[in-house]
This record gives C-alpha cells, sequence and structure tokens, in this order.
C-alpha cells in the first residue's frame, strides 16, 4: 500500500473513530465500555453493509437519477436503518442517561459510517485525497452527529416515562420520529451541495461538535441532579427496610399485604429481597455520582449481594417475583443501573448472571 492509499484510507476512517474516542473520554459518568463501542461500531457497520445493496435496488427501480437519489431518498433509507438499533437499545433497557444516547447513537452512526467509506474506498481507491477528506471529515461525522441527535431527542420524549415505575411503562414508537425528522433534515441539508462539498464538510466540522458538545453538557449537568434525587429517595427506602418496615404508600401497602399472606418464612424473605434489589440500585447511583467526582468507583465487593439476590429469587420462585416486580415502584432507569452495575460485577466469577428482574 503506497503512502497515497495509506492517506486515502486515514482520512476516510480514521476521524470518526477519533471524535468516538473524545465522546467516551469526555464522559463523565463512563457509561460505555470499550468492548460495548466496538459492538456499537459493528452494528453499525453491519447496517451500512445491508443498505449498500439495498441502495442499488432503490437506483435501478426508481425513475431518478443518483443526484436525487442521494439528496432526496437516500437520507430516509439510511437514517431509518441505523435508527433501528437505537430503538432496539432503548426497547432492552440499555439506554439509561442521555449522555449515553449520545455515545451510543453516534459509536453506531461512525460504524456505519466507517463501512460504508470502505466499500467506496474499495470500489473507487483512484479518486484524489480530497474526496476522502470530505467524506472522512465530513460525511462520516454527518453520519455520527445524525443518529446521536436521533437518540437524545428520542430520550428526551421517552423520559417521563423512564423514570415513572416500570409498571407504568409502554414503548411507544413515536418516541423516534422527531429525532428520526430531525436525522433526515441534517442529512439531506448535507447532500444538498454535491457541487461544493467543502462547505458541507466545513458546516459539519464546525456545527457538528459545537451541537454534540452543547447536548453533552446539558446531558451531563441533568443525570447529575436526577441522581442525587434518586439516590436520597433510595437512601430514604434502604433506612425504612432496614428499621423493619415498609413505606407507607399504595404501592407499598400492596407488598406489605403479599407479605402477610405468604407466611413468616416468605414475609422475610419478600422483605430480604426488596432490601438487597435496593441496596443495590442505591450502590450503582452512588458509583455514578463518585465517578463524576474522584473517577473512580464504589461498586467493590458487591457480588455477594448479587449471590444473595440470586438465591432469594429461587427460593420465592416466578410467581413471587413477577408479582414483586409488577408491585415495586422502581423505574426503568432504576433497573437500567441494575444492569449496569451488574455487568461491573460480571467481572467477579462469583456472581450469578441470571439474577436481575425480569421487567419486559
Amino acid at each position: 500500500m503506497g503512502i497515497e492509499a495509506i492517506l486515502a484510507w486515514s482520512l476516510a476512517l480514521v476521524p470518526v473513530l477519533v471524535l468516538t474516542g473524545v465522546f467516551i473520554w469526555l464522559d463523565a459518568f463512563k457509561l460505555v465500555t470499550f468492548w460495548e463501542t466496538m459492538g456499537l461500531l459493528l452494528l453499525g457497520g453491519l447496517v451500512a453493509g445491508a443498505t449498500y445493496p439495498l441502495s442499488g435496488a432503490f437506483l435501478d427501480t426508481l425513475p431518478i437519477g443518483f443526484n436525487a437519489y442521494s439528496r432526496f431518498v437516500a437520507p430516509w433509507i439510511e437514517e431509518a436503518l441505523k435508527a433501528l438499533i437505537v430503538i432496539s437499545l432503548f426497547r432492552f433497557n440499555r439506554i439509561g442517561l442521555k449522555l449515553d444516547a449520545v455515545i451510543m447513537g453516534f459509536a453506531v452512526g461512525a460504524g456505519f459510517a466507517v463501512v460504508e467509506n470502505v466499500i467506496y474506498l474499495v470500489r473507487f481507491h483512484g479518486l484524489p485525497s480530497t474526496v476522502w477528506m470530505v467524506r472522512g471529515l465530513g460525511t462520516a461525522i454527518m453520519h455520527g452527529t445524525t443518529l446521536a441527535i436521533l437518540a437524545a431527542i428520542a430520550h428526551q420524549m421517552a423520559e417521563r416515562t423512564l423514570h415513572a415505575a416500570a409498571r407504568e411503562y409502554h414503548f411507544n414508537p413515536l418516541w423516534f420520529v422527531p429525532g428520526l425528522l430531525a436525522a433526515v433534515a441534517i442529512h439531506t441539508l448535507f447532500n444538498q451541495f454535491p457541487n461544493d462539498p467543502l462547505l458541507a464538510m466545513l458546516g459539519t466540522l464546525v456545527l457538528a461538535p459545537i451541537s454534540l458538545f452543547a447536548i453533552f453538557r446539558f446531558g451531563t449537568e441533568e443525570a447529575e441532579k436526577f441522581l442525587v434525587a434518586e439516590e436520597k429517595e433510595h437512601r430514604e427506602l434502604v433506612d425504612a427496610l432496614h428499621a423493619g418496615r415498609f413505606p407507607n404508600g399504595p404501592g407499598w401497602r400492596r407488598i406489605a399485604a403479599l407479605a402477610d399472606r405468604s407466611g413468616p418464612d416468605t414475609k422475610a424473605q419478600i422483605r430480604d429481597y426488596v432490601t438487597v434489589l435496593t441496596e443495590l440500585i442505591l450502590i450503582e447511583e452512588e458509583s455514578l455520582i463518585e465517578e463524576t467526582t474522584s473517577g473512580r468507583r464504589l461498586d467493590s465487593g458487591i457480588s455477594p449481594k448479587f449471590d444473595r439476590l440470586a438465591m432469594l429469587t429461587k427460593q420465592l420462585g416466578p410467581t413471587t417475583v413477577s408479582a414483586l416486580t409488577s408491585l415495586l415502584p422502581f423505574s426503568r432507569n432504576d433497573y437500567w443501573e441494575l444492569w449496569e452495575l451488574h455487568r461491573h460485577a460480571r467481572q467477579d466469577k462469583r456472581t450469578n448472571p441470571g439474577t436481575l428482574p425480569d421487567i419486559d
């Protein structure tokens, strides 16, 4: 591979990957791991691989030229297909805060851009380096930005439901419509400069980082306020449970009634189950808060608690655990925090990977 080829590949692929790394580095909560990032890049790349022949089929079918297709049709197809991954992440509760929505969205878009550019590098390897500069510094960053904005808007739309009790959660595809429209609009605008691609690239280089850093700042402040409030609430709940009582409230009264009907032994197990579950959620909130101040987590030695939760889950049985889960006031965000803590705990071989409540 000659110098020109190395330069072309570097210009086309490196900038968007570097920007992905910068966002992960800037994340005060360290929510997205290296391997999760690799997985998201791979998923985005798989979508790009599927999009390429699909675009070819549309070009062969639609009575329009490549220029019109690129400007008005391709943005809808590409953004919709990329959005499917973000929708899946929300559906399976793998996005909790707006920050990881932005990072995950950008990573998926970056993976899409990398594979798309690799396809073009292989097919059109003789093009000048300015073309790959535009694709690497313009098109690739645009792909990451549109999906990051889509994910951030979707999180904002779903936020109230994510913070409500999980039993009240109903997945709504309409959350993603405004973000998709915004992504398509940005993509379409970018594609309106086929004869002046440097202008589109410069616009992207200026506006994309400013927009994403603004969302990052807002998301960080929002997350800190949310975590402090949740940490206080769950600490009070843990104190009440340690004092041997359930809080006073409609849901808790139903839990107390369920415990009273179950006999002394099961009643003690129900109280223990709820206590351990709340303690684990509280630990993750404390860890996320500590991460922003000292850069370290507080979740060492949590494997025994997950082991205890696993044992209580087995003792209570699926029917009782399901009934409890339907009554507990924990939100989708609380269960996301539990999943995040469990991800860290999996580094301990003693941790049982099947201990988390099924809230779907």
